[in-house]
């Protein structure tokens, strides 16, 4: 079975709280308020300048069912004069990893982000404790960019 790629939509909205909701509990053991999330991703799919969500799904002619995602958001380099642009929110089904969808999400992504005008390169973060995901991160082409990621949250 295939899936398509292509740009997530408002009617993704429900399925990519869906798909947030699970990132957290698996990775980071947390469990997020659906509702806060339903805002983040409706207020996300608004910003298409800014933000953009990527799908993965099988049977698009028929019963569409979302099997993966991903978002990116961007950030300015000054350093490179240009976009910097992260993937977040990554996500695949259980039943389909290991299969290909990230790699295709992914590469759908590499692929147009190369064609839009100071695009520079792709970043992530990975939890630290996700071994898996950084595994597939490094198999896919990312380096370890020797950075860390601080934050303050407010």
């Amino acid at each position: 079975m295939k899936w398509k790629i292509r740009v997530a939509t408002m009617q993704d909205a429900d399925r990519l709280v869906e798909f947030n909701c699970a990132i957290a509990r698996e990775t980071e053991g947390k469990e997020l308020s659906g509702e806060v999330v339903r805002r983040g991703v409706l207020r996300g799919l608004t910003h298409a300048g800014e933000v953009s969500y990527w799908v993965a799904e099988v049977n698009p002619q028929d019963t569409a069912e979302l099997i993966g995602c991903l978002m990116l958001t961007r950030e300015w380099s000054d350093w490179r004069d240009g976009w910097l642009m992260w993937v977040q929110s990554v996500y695949v089904c259980d039943s389909y990893r290991g299969q290909g969808v990230f790699r295709s999400l992914l590469e759908t992504v590499i692929d147009k982000m190369k064609q839009t005008p100071d695009v520079v390169g792709l970043r992530l973060y990975v939890e630290t404790k996700n071994l898996r995901a950084q595994e597939v991160y490094l198999r896919t082409g990312f380096v370890d960019s020797h950075y860390k990621v601080l934050e303050q949250l407010f």
